[in-house]
């Protein structure tokens, strides 16, 4: 049974608030985890890099399972697995840790190419409620976790978000499309869309960037002086400011025009902050994790392209967001990959923060494209075209029925 829309909102923002605490969480408790019996340097630097790729891979798989199972099952599957495996990971040694971590990110890229098509051309309500679960989802999960490490374990602090996936399975109820259709539209079919492919870059630049700023801040500041309390802090103050900007984004794309201005907002602030980060990052670190806070955002914006560059088709919803999500997360794991190798190379952070700049000016060249209007159309289905008058009309019996138009 299909609730209402206060109903469907709601379902919408638990979903998107369970897609960050799995990772955040990992991150916060990883110096714990790190020392671990069983645990070495190589494990934890598998743990960071596994949720980029993982989500990347399993975001382009998702369109075929939707077809075969229908839309609510999908995710009352990717929920179930989501609580079973933060119980796995933390459950034995360092091959159940790895293993689990992975199921989560299978987990976690089901739902999140899910939502997409839920949200779909709905009111603004929905798109905020969409982006804006996603960074309460992560402020939680960076805020919450060290304290119940700190309060018992780090296995307590990543297996206790299992019981926000439990919670979230009965409410799944009725968000429709329980059939299976015929056949999924892979993710190929749009590939052919310029619009698509900015999407998808923007995509990925942009995770590269919220990425490398929840992983790396603190260790930026503590390295220039900064003490590990104000590091924290801004850190937090970072998040906590991307979450009004989850509001505003969906806000302004639906209710505006022009969104050239927004991109503006969401690119020149964080370029400002890794500028303040390469000169003097002990000077302001306050007004630095402001603008990266602001930068943020970018997120917002391409998550509430999805359905709006997919039109009212839900095959093309569900085939784009695979492509800008599961495409969108292999850019940022090799970006990601790359910044961190640089560092470890040069044992410095200046040139990984050279690269994060000219991530960010590939954001605002690929955010042109997407704040061009358009919508994305599937090479899979050709569009619909007058046919000429036939130069001949077959015979017809009394007994044969008509062909169809």
């Amino acid at each position: 049974m299909v609730r209402g829309p206060i109903w469907s909102a709601a379902v919408v923002f638990l979903l998107g608030l369970n897609l960050r605490p799995a990772v955040t969480s990992l991150g916060s408790a990883l110096p714990d985890i790190a020392t671990a019996p069983g645990v070495t340097g190589a494990v934890a630097a598998v743990l960071v890099a596994l949720p980029l790729w993982v989500c990347g891979i399993g975001g382009l798989l998702t369109p075929w399972l939707q077809a075969a199972t229908g839309t609510q099952r999908t995710v009352q599957v990717a929920l179930v697995l989501l609580a079973v495996a933060q119980v796995i990971r933390v459950a034995g040694g360092s091959v159940l840790l790895v293993a689990g971590t992975v199921l989560v990110c299978v987990a976690i890229a089901l739902i999140a190419t899910m939502l997409p098509l839920l949200v779909g051309g709905k009111s603004t309500a929905f798109s905020v409620c969409y982006t804006l679960s996603l960074g309460c989802g992560s402020t939680a999960g960076a805020l919450i976790t060290p304290w119940i490490v700190s309060e018992s374990s780090w296995r307590f602090g990543l297996a206790g978000w299992a019981v926000l996936a439990a919670i979230t399975v009965p409410f799944s109820r009725g968000l429709g499309g329980n059939r299976p259709s015929r056949g999924a539209l892979s993710p190929f079919a749009v590939s052919k869309s310029g619009p698509a492919w900015g999407l998808t870059v923007y995509f990925g630049l942009v995770s590269t960037v919220t990425f490398l700023v929840m992983g790396w801040l603190p260790a930026i500041l503590r390295d220039a002086g900064v003490s590990a309390d104000v590091a924290g802090a801004c850190l937090s103050l970072a998040m906590i400011l991307g979450l009004p900007m989850m509001w505003l984004v969906p806000w302004w794309v639906h209710k505006r025009h022009n969104q050239h201005a927004l991109l503006a907002l969401l690119v020149l602030p964080s370029m400002v902050s890794v500028v303040g980060l390469l000169v003097a990052p002990a000077v302001m670190p306050w007004l630095w994790a402001t603008g990266l806070g602001i930068g943020m955002g970018g997120i917002a914006l391409a998550l509430t392209s999805i359905p709006r560059r997919a039109g009212a088709d839900p095959q093309i919803t569900t085939a784009l967001s695979a492509m800008v999500q599961g495409g969108g997360y292999l850019i940022a794991g090799v970006g990601a990959l790359a910044c961190g190798l640089v560092h470890t190379i040069t044992q410095s952070w200046q040139v990984s923060l050279v690269m994060v700049l000219a991530v960010l000016c590939g954001q605002a060249c690929a955010g042109l494209i997407v704040v061009r209007p358009g919508v994305v159309r599937s090479a899979a289905v050709p569009q619909q075209r007058t046919a000429a008058w036939p130069d001949r009309v077959p015979h017809l019996s009394a007994n044969e029925p008509c062909p169809p138009r």
